[in-house]
């Protein structure tokens, strides 16, 4: 599918052509608001891969017709891995990891995802105790053979390591560090999720952004204030307008989920995705560092 004219927001003195979408998070489902989602202007929707799992192979078929029905599709999966999948510590069952990553990796391919993440944390989190150096090399392990699975079967869609602050996990806490373990594992298909909220919590530079830039495969947003919140206008935030300045910076084209906590979800959807639109069209393109915080 071709990326829709008014998806690309184009800014004087520089561009930044990005598609928003909603992914699967708190208990809202983007793929049942599929109709919904596109007709409040979003350009595509992001389901959980365990969610996707839980489907018998009928309903995952009903799904996918549904889905492909749409005027928007699934171009990307969050939450790859269920909570007792462990790929980090002791007596790691390699051959139940394997045949279910590659079952989810097939049925992504079938709905048309391009990009799938690896948050995961429960999954990831270093045992106390275990090595931190042997856990590290299982992550890359991990990783390296999602990515010969993806060029063996010619999938049309990457792995984007994603860092989750210290309060969700105990490893990959910040896009310093994904970028190194995308670094050291040099593979095509592994690349990083940067996600605003993530970013703000670790107190991150957004400047990061232009270390990492060719290694950025999406965007994850929400406001760190107000409990993980879908943002609601442009300037409830310090941190919107450095983010987004080095977003311009890079040049990023790509897509930009939203990823929040959400009372009235037919609400706060549509209103979100018009700040976001105005704030990809407000800031400067010059990389932009973190203003302080009160």
């Amino acid at each position: 599918m071709g990326i829709k004219m008014d998806s690309l927001l184009s800014t004087k003195g520089g561009s930044c052509e990005l598609r928003f979408g909603v992914a699967q998070f708190d208990h809202y489902d983007p793929l049942a608001e599929i109709d919904k989602l596109a007709e409040w202007g979003f350009d595509y929707v992001e389901p959980a891969g365990v969610k996707i799992m839980q489907l018998s192979e009928t309903s995952f078929r009903e799904a996918v017709n549904a889905a492909r029905a749409c005027p928007i599709h699934v171009e990307a999966m969050c939450t790859l891995l269920p909570a007792d999948l462990k790929i980090v510590g002791p007596g790691i069952d390699l051959s139940h990891v394997r045949d279910y990553v590659g079952k989810a990796l097939a049925r992504a391919e079938v709905l048309g995802v391009r990009t799938i993440m690896f948050g995961s944390p429960s999954s990831r989190n270093v045992p106390d105790g275990f090595s931190r150096g042997r856990a590290w090399d299982q992550l890359q392990e991990f990783l390296l053979w999602m990515g010969d699975e993806i060029v063996c079967h010619k999938y049309g869609f990457v792995i984007a390591v994603e860092p989750l602050r210290k309060a969700e996990s105990n490893i990959i806490n910040n896009v310093a560090e994904a970028y190194d373990l995308v670094i050291q594992i040099n593979h095509p298909k592994i690349q990083i999720v940067v996600d605003f909220f993530h970013l703000a919590e670790e107190s991150e530079e957004p400047t990061i952004l232009v270390k990492a830039k060719d290694k950025i495969a999406h965007l994850h947003f929400a406001n760190p204030w107000g409990g993980r919140s879908f943002p609601s206008q442009p300037m409830e935030h310090p941190g919107y307008a450095p983010f987004f300045a080095n977003v311009r910076a890079i040049g990023y084209r790509g897509r930009l989920s939203l990823e929040a906590n959400t009372t009235d979800f037919h609400a706060d959807a549509p209103r979100a995705l018009a700040a976001l639109r105005q704030m990809a069209l407000a800031y400067p393109k010059e990389p932009v560092g973190s203003p302080e915080v009160q």
